[in-house]
């Protein structure tokens, strides 16, 4: 095929003013120079709206059919390139208009009362032959087709909130080069919810998403496909603004399906459904945890938390346990802590202190239901400093809601160099001590 790429053709260069210099002295503009060269068959995509990547409006391919092969009806048929093929190499253009995708290119373009178009003659670039009868005289100047690229609005979904209506975002995409909008999923490595395209919503986590306003029409599918169509007789599209309402639990969620995933994702607004029992043998409890006034959930299914060591040994600190305070809004639900060490550390001045295995305080609104604590343990190093008798320190809590749990399940043991020198007595939930001197 004899094809002639004129990129630069923008619409000034249809002006016949505009020259070209040759190597002769006379002075021909490009149209001449193509028909002098018998590249006088072209063919124009028109941007129409849009611009190519070279900044020009319009583009124009100029063909030499003299030597081509001819049909039966002595015409050459040609297989034109769209703008962009690759096998124009360098010469290859995308056409882009901001805001819009390109439905394909037409040859007839009709404009409507509104001022937007509708198309037809939608071109196969893959199929479609431009028969050009080779016997008439053509000029480069006057193209036998002009194709016109066909613009659509890019699809949109709009997000609201179901239990407000709230306008939350709008996730624009190009139905042709996007695929399905997937939902947003539990991610099992890190534990935290992947929003994918959806929009996030501060101080919330996300819990489905519906077609409608009332809640009545779930998206009970991994994937959500648009309900906007292209119509590709006339390159236009319909119904390309969709609505989504998306229901939301309040809080920070997390999924934990292992030790990692709660250590990563720990926080004191954190709220976890676990999924597994959880060994945190060798681990660092969080210290976010043990000194923070934690008021999330913990809904355990059933599993136990084992093997946690808590040393306390901030003295910055008044609060401490394996939460810092359970908070009112707290609630721990179906979860065993099992062989739990809290170890007040030699050096720990005890002092305007409240310590406890299970915290420093418990409010009397924490909620705890079906919660067990077994085999645990709280040691007093006998290098603490006890200055004054102002401090408190319980099995379950130095002070609050010690009535909450069963905390038979704790004993506490002195321990360090001098541990011989420490008298510990338990009441209930209360622990005193005292130094015994030779």
């Amino acid at each position: 095929m004899n094809l002639k790429i004129k990129a630069l053709l923008t619409a000034c260069l249809l002006l016949m003013t505009l020259t070209f210099v040759t190597g002769c002295a006379e002075e021909l503009n490009p149209y001449e120079v193509n028909d002098a060269e018998s590249y006088n068959v072209s063919v124009k995509y028109d941007a129409n709206g849009g611009i190519f990547t070279t900044n020009t409006s319009v583009i124009v391919d100029s063909y030499n059919v003299s030597n081509m092969n001819t049909n039966s009806e002595g015409k050459a048929e040609i297989a034109l390139l769209s703008p962009d093929d690759t096998r124009r190499g360098n010469d290859a253009f995308a056409a882009v208009n901001n805001g819009y995708f390109l439905a394909g290119w037409y040859t007839e373009r009709t404009e409507q009362a509104d001022g937007t178009y509708t198309y037809s003659g939608l071109w196969d670039f893959e199929s479609d032959r431009l028969a050009v009868d080779a016997g008439e005289t053509h000029t480069s100047a006057e193209p036998v087709v002009t194709l016109y690229a066909a613009w659509v609005p890019l699809f949109e979904i709009e997000f609201y909130a179901l239990d407000s209506g709230e306008y939350l975002d709008t996730f624009t995409f190009n139905p042709i080069t996007s695929g399905d909008l997937e939902l947003p999923a539990w991610d099992e490595e890190t534990g935290a919810i992947d929003m994918n395209d959806f929009p996030e919503r501060s101080g919330y986590t996300y819990n489905g998403a519906y077609y409608d306003a009332e809640g009545a029409e779930p998206v009970d599918t991994a994937t959500l496909t648009h309900t906007g169509e292209i119509d590709y007789a006339t390159g236009t599209a319909r119904d390309e603004t969709m609505k989504l309402y998306v229901e939301w639990t309040e809080g920070e969620w997390y999924h934990i399906y292992n030790v990692e995933q709660f250590l990563d994702n720990a926080s004191v607004n954190g709220n976890y459904v676990i999924h597994a029992d959880l060994d945190f043998a060798g681990e660092i409890w969080p210290t976010s945890l043990m000194y923070g006034n934690f008021g999330g959930t913990i809904e355990g299914n059933g599993h136990t938390f084992s093997n946690i060591e808590v040393i306390q040994t901030n003295n910055s600190k008044v609060n401490a346990g394996l939460f810092g305070n359970l908070t009112e809004t707290a609630n721990i639900s179906g979860l065993t802590l099992d062989n739990v060490t809290f170890t007040i550390q030699a050096g720990t001045r005890v002092v305007g202190t409240s310590f406890g295995l299970l915290a420093g305080t418990i409010s009397e609104s924490t909620v705890f239901t079906d919660v067990q604590i077994l085999n645990s343990t709280l040691q007093i190093d006998s290098g603490c400093y006890f200055g004054t008798d102002d401090y408190v320190i319980g099995l379950l809590c130095g002070m609050g809601n010690s009535a909450a749990l069963d905390y038979s399940g704790i004993t506490c043991v002195a321990v360090g160099d001098n541990a011989a020198s420490v008298q510990i007595t338990v009441n209930g939930n209360d622990v005193s001590v005292e130094f015994i001197t030779a």
